[in-house]
């Protein structure tokens, strides 16, 4: 049985989600709190396993009630309205979170998550990346955590050169000739990883622009990267990259 508790100061949600979670057969919700201050205190009273913990509330954040922790060994799914960058920190730690309005299909994959995922190793190490990525605006010092088979990788946005395409999966080349495969869409990560300083400059890659040494618009287009990797750029992205690295005056 997961134990669980809610933080969020918008009474009306809490009963909604009390009454979803009724159809969870392995969730039981042994309390609830409406402030950080009093998050803290029912935190170390119930020793929870999962905290549903909303971001904004009326004395401070969700992100100080963690500050405030000294034991974080249980899983977090956040509860957000609109903080576009809070959930980009989510998508590159592997954090679970769900938007207000509540939907009960998104609540139930984030709980399906929870239920195979509950070591505690982990669940400190995503809420580190977490936490830093929030307070590290500059793209070269954020973290993204690739999960690998049983292995967490955490990975510096300046250690890849290249995500590739491999069906279903996406291998993250990186420097150092290392590399490693993810289950997920390259799609996916050009998602989040685009508005980082990354060009899907191809079908099958999503090129990392700090990492360029040489583009040459010739015989197709060809893009030169550190550590003598050369890769094809499709030719309608030929004009698009010549304008990036333009505005980035390499």
């Amino acid at each position: 049985m997961i134990r669980a508790i809610i933080i969020d100061d918008e009474k009306p949600f809490i009963n909604t989600l009390r009454a979803t979670l009724q159809n969870s057969e392995d969730v039981m919700v042994v309390g609830e709190a409406r402030s950080v201050s009093s998050g803290v205190t029912l935190v170390n009273e119930t020793e929870p396993d999962l905290v549903f913990l909303d971001i904004q509330m009326s004395d401070g954040t969700g992100f100080d009630l963690l500050q405030k922790l000294d034991r974080r060994d249980f899983r977090v799914i956040f509860i957000t309205a609109h903080d576009h960058f809070a959930i980009e920190a989510f998508k590159f730690s592997a954090m679970d979170y769900i938007l207000k309005p509540l939907i009960s299909d998104e609540l139930y994959r984030a709980i399906e998550k929870v239920r195979q995922s509950m070591e505690k190793d982990k669940i400190n190490l995503q809420l580190s990346v977490l936490m830093d990525n929030l307070n590290e605006m500059s793209r070269d010092k954020k973290r993204i955590i690739l999960r690998e088979a049983e292995t967490m990788h955490i990975i510096q946005l300046d250690e890849i050169l290249w995500c590739e395409a491999d069906g279903s999966y996406t291998v993250f080349y990186l420097t150092k000739q290392r590399k490693i495969m993810v289950s997920k869409h390259l799609k996916e990560f050009e998602d989040y990883l685009s508005p980082n300083g990354f060009f899907r400059a191809h079908r099958s890659h999503l090129v990392n622009l700090n990492k360029i040494r040489k583009f040459d618009r010739s015989d197709g287009g060809i893009i030169y990267l550190q550590e003598n990797v050369a890769l094809p750029i499709s030719v309608r992205k030929k004009e698009r990259l010549a304008e990036m690295l333009n505005s980035m005056q390499i």
